[in-house]
């Protein structure tokens, strides 16, 4: 049989191309087997197509008992046509928005520009914001508007706080309440960087940043809710903080005096760190000491130890409320669940960050201690009192002892 053009990109034609032809019995076709590896492959290109769709018609009416010419399964093909065509006509009746148009109206949506007043009065509906507000007024810190600005930002330096205001009413006040969450930090002395501790301190303050922030938007959701605003719980319950929020509604509606009291904050705390996020938080800061971060400022485990103590303490107050992080400090410092890095890889890495710091302060302890040795070295030489010079002989005169001592070689006191 000759070789009939076969699609290439289908159709192998090395050095074992056509090896085995067959005719495909009944159908009247010719089949090609290219032998491919320890698997032939058959190709047939010419089979008639209303063939297949009659055995096709023949094997539906098969699964039915059927023949193709009875009029009963006709009626029942018919039937499901039918049962399509109603199907087809209540979907119609839906209306559904296309993916072009929930784009364009988002964008003209997002693409309005909040004033600050418009969002300070917004925000001011929850008690908390408001004193956050009057927190940063007392300090001078000032609000401004960025469009650079991703979505906000506290600069401590400048004393400032910017706020991107192509953003949805909710993000932008819960973006800023954030930022003024920082600020309050910093003027209370516990904004400090994490990358300033040891690995294991700094991995934990980390952690303790972002979930306090998390915690803080939690509590501004609530106050809204409390405020009338119930359309935000109700798009936070059905997000990715559901956890956190229904942690925080079970202690707030079990007692309302949890809220001041910080139990409320404490168990979203606790929830905060029961979940996956410290995976990615932990690579983020890991990956920073990873690169060389050489910035250490506190290089003494008990002083870094004892500051981030202290830190933890400070970090737990609130606005008008008890600190909910003071009971449980010690806790922290100790439990597994706030310290150990679950994640194999982070741990991985944060053990690789831990071992290379020990040994680079080893070795320039034993640096010091050679410089130490040869500084000893050279005060014992320098204390050498010169003997007064003299005649040297080898017969002992006593009269020339009084000016000058007799030197002997002591070599054959040698051991061997």
């Amino acid at each position: 049989m000759d070789k009939q053009v076969w699609d290439l990109d289908f159709c192998y034609e090395g050095p074992q191309s056509v090896r085995v032809s067959c005719h495909a019995g009944d159908f009247g076709s010719n089949a090609l087997c290219n032998i491919v590896g320890d698997q032939p492959l058959f190709y047939i290109d010419d089979v008639d197509t209303e063939d297949d769709l009659a055995m096709f018609e023949e094997d539906q009416a098969m699964s039915y008992g059927l023949s193709a010419s009875d009029e009963k399964f006709l009626a029942k093909m018919r039937q499901k046509i039918e049962s399509y065509d109603k199907a087809a006509k209540s979907l119609s009746q839906f209306d559904i928005t296309s993916v072009d148009k929930e784009l364009d109206e988002f964008i003209n949506t997002s693409s309005e520009k909040l004033t600050l007043e418009r969002v300070l009065d917004y925000g001011c509906q929850s008690g908390i914001f408001k004193s956050y507000c009057d927190f940063i007024s007392e300090k001078s810190i000032t609000i401004e508007l960025s469009e650079t600005t991703t979505t906000s930002d506290y600069n401590s330096q400048k004393n400032m706080i910017t706020l991107n205001p192509h953003m949805a009413m909710i993000d932008a006040t819960t973006a800023l309440i954030k930022s003024m969450r920082m600020a309050w930090h910093d003027k209370g002395g516990v904004l400090l960087n994490p990358l300033a501790f040891l690995p294991e301190e700094a991995v934990l303050l980390n952690r303790l940043k972002y979930a306090d922030l998390d915690i803080t938007k939690i509590s501004y959701w609530w106050d809204l809710k409390l405020a009338g605003c119930n359309d935000i719980w109700a798009r936070a319950m059905c997000g990715s903080d559901y956890d956190l929020c229904s942690a925080y509604a079970m202690e707030a509606m079990t007692d309302f005096r949890s809220i001041k009291s910080g139990l409320a904050a404490r168990a979203t705390f606790e929830k905060w760190f029961i979940s996956a996020r410290c995976k990615n938080i932990d690579r983020g800061i890991i990956q920073i000491m990873m690169g060389g971060h050489t910035d250490i400022e506190i290089n003494n485990q008990d002083a870094s130890r004892v500051i981030a103590m202290d830190v933890i303490i400070g970090m737990g107050r609130i606005v008008g409320g008890n600190n909910y992080l003071s009971p449980i400090a010690a806790q922290i410092m100790n439990d597994a669940m706030y310290m150990e890095v679950r994640d194999r890889s982070n741990a991985n890495f944060l053990w690789f960050v831990s071992f290379e710091r020990r040994m680079s302060q080893m070795e320039q302890e034993l640096q010091g201690g050679e410089q130490k040795d040869e500084t000893k070295t050279q005060n014992n030489h320098d204390n050498v009192i010169s003997l007064p010079q003299g005649d040297t002989h080898n017969e002992h005169n006593e009269s020339d002892n009084t000016y000058g001592a007799s030197l002997y070689f002591l070599d054959h006191f040698r051991g061997f």
